[in-house]
């Protein structure tokens, strides 16, 4: 059931993160914690919005969403250059050198969240919310293992980085593949997409 699944993603969540906390430095999860802080921050500027208008705007043609895929994916590009940038500013602020290398690798989380929020806000729109919750634990559960034998393996401080971007890449994945979207390139007044490519 969708409650089942709902206790089992929230189980699975603290059963991992105490084996880590067993695994790992304290002063891991402190480095972690200040790049997440960071990166939410990023991560208000990739969502403007655009869910609310895709889940409560009725007269949405597939187009007009496709052109919202689009924005995000621009979008995505640009926030993710700017924190990967700002990387060696952070690490120099809070003196950590580690932070760099941190920020950088987190910048993809960035990005893939940024262009898996039309094809998963599709899923909310179409109230697939329990498709949504097993999906979620599907993915906590691989993460999770993954993120276990990283942290066993010696891998260390970039184990509690695993999880934000294998997870915003496998939400994107899953998500563009019930819901596939064009590639769209605008170009001064030219618009190419993928279906372009076939007429030729």
């Amino acid at each position: 059931s969708l409650v089942g699944a709902e206790m089992c993603i929230r189980d699975s969540s603290l059963i991992v993160m105490a084996v880590l906390a067993r695994l790992l430095h304290p002063d891991d999860f402190g480095v972690i914690a200040v790049a997440t802080v960071i990166i939410n921050f990023f991560n208000i500027f990739t969502n403007i919005g655009f869910s609310s208008a895709i889940i409560q705007n009725k007269e949405l043609t597939s187009r007009d969403i496709n052109n919202i895929y689009m924005f995000t994916i621009w979008l995505g590009i640009l926030l993710s250059i700017l924190f990967f940038l700002s990387a060696w500013s952070i690490a120099s602020y809070y003196n950590d050198e580690r932070l760099i290398s941190i920020c950088q690798l987190l910048s993809i989380s960035l990005f893939f969240s940024a262009i898996a929020i039309v094809p998963n806000t599709l899923f909310y729109k179409n109230k697939k919310f329990k498709f949504i919750a097993y999906r979620t634990f599907l993915i906590q559960l691989i993460i999770g293992i993954f993120s276990i034998i990283a942290a066993l393996s010696g891998v260390g401080l970039y184990t509690l980085i695993i999880q934000p971007i294998l997870s915003s890449i496998l939400i994107f994945c899953v998500s563009l593949k019930k819901y596939p979207q064009k590639i769209q390139w605008v170009i001064g007044c030219l618009l190419y997409t993928s279906d372009a490519a076939d007429e030729l």
